[in-house]
Order: C-alpha cells, then structure tokens, then sequence
C-alpha cells in the first residue's frame, strides 16, 4: 500500500470518527432541550395550579380569617360558646359584610365538609330571645373539591409543649389560636398552607 493510499484511508477514518462525535454531541442537545421543555412545561402547570388555588382558596381563606379573628371571646356575663372537634367548629362571631341577610351581623356560625366534600358555613342570628319560631340555619357553601377539615386549639392555660395543640375544645371561652388544615380530595389537585388565627374580638365590641 502506498503512502498517498495509506493518508486517503486515515483521512476517511478520521471524518467517521468526527461525524460520530457530531452525533453524539447532538444527541445531548436534544436530551438536554428535551429534559429543558419538560421541567418548562412542568414549571407551567405548577404556576396554573398555584394560580387556580389563589383564585378559589384565597378568598375562602380570607372569609375564614374574619370569621375566627372576630369569635367572640365570652364575658363575666355571657359564655363564648366556642366548641370545637376535629372536624366541625361551632362559635359566635360577627359575619363579614354581605353575608348576613339579618339585621345585625352578631352570629351563631358552624363550619364543616359535607358527604359531598363541599366546606360550609352555617349561621343564624345571635338574638338572645327568639320571638318566632327559630328557623333553619342559613347555609353557604364556600368550597368543594375538600376532603375533609382538621382543626386544631391552641390556649396558654393548657400548658402545652412547644408546637402543641389540642384536636377539641369546649369552654366558656374561646381559644387564642386556632389552625385549620383544608384537606383536598385526590382529584382535585389543590394544597394550600395551613391557616393559624388569633381570636381576638374586643369583648366590648358588640
């Protein structure tokens, strides 16, 4: 074989080698844009989701907030009237505005999840005389797509380890924290964060 044959042959493995390595560098790129697109496309959804949540659980979340910071707190005169279990909570409260269909916004409110798995409210007028028969209570329905509720009490009076709280309370007066935890059903692909308030109406405030 000569030389100029022997260069020819060299020259033609070389460009094979070259080429496999164009390939398999383009390989990576495309793995690389593929693996890109995919936490993109995931980015995307997870930013949906988040905005479905604000949009549905935001203003729920306010609703509750206002319910819980306005209970009120029972006097030397009148019980609270706040009980609470692990799934329903019963208190007296102020409603927010437009809510009440009543004359005055002083209420008796129940929250909890139904069999249907939708969060609601249920109130009647915190008269202390009825001079009607009393009614049903008013329903509302604030949320579906929820599992189920979990409340949580928190007082100093029960001494309790740091991060403590207790599943239930019946008192004559209402606890200084709450939290409720929304549980979402499987299908429903929300989350949102747990919601501690202070209860802290002015007793006075009436």
């Amino acid at each position: 074989m000569t030389p100029a044959r022997r260069r020819s042959r060299a020259a033609a493995g070389f460009t094979l080698l070259e080429l496999l390595a164009a390939l398999v560098v383009f390989g990576l790129i495309l793995v690389a844009l593929t693996s890109g697109l995919r936490f993109g496309r995931q980015a995307l959804h997870a930013e949906d989701r988040d905005t479905v949540a604000q949009d549905q659980i935001g203003p729920v979340d306010s609703t509750l907030r206002s319910l819980i910071a306005r209970a009120w707190p029972g006097t030397t005169l009148t019980t609270a009237r706040f009980s609470g279990t692990a799934r329903t909570l019963s208190f007296r409260t102020e409603l927010p505005e437009g809510l009440s269909v009543a004359r005055t916004r002083d209420a008796h409110v129940t929250i909890g999840v139904d069999a249907a798995h939708r969060l609601y409210i249920t109130w009647l007028p915190a008269y202390q005389n009825w001079i009607i028969p009393k009614p049903f209570p008013y329903r509302v329905d604030l949320l579906t797509g929820v599992d189920h509720i979990e409340f949580a009490y928190w007082d100093p009076s029960l001494n309790l380890p740091p991060g403590g709280w207790v599943p239930a309370w019946a008192g004559t007066s209402a606890p200084k924290l709450l939290r409720i935890r929304l549980v979402f059903t499987q299908g429903a692909g929300l989350r949102w964060p747990d919601i501690v308030v202070a209860t802290a109406r002015d007793p006075w405030v009436f």
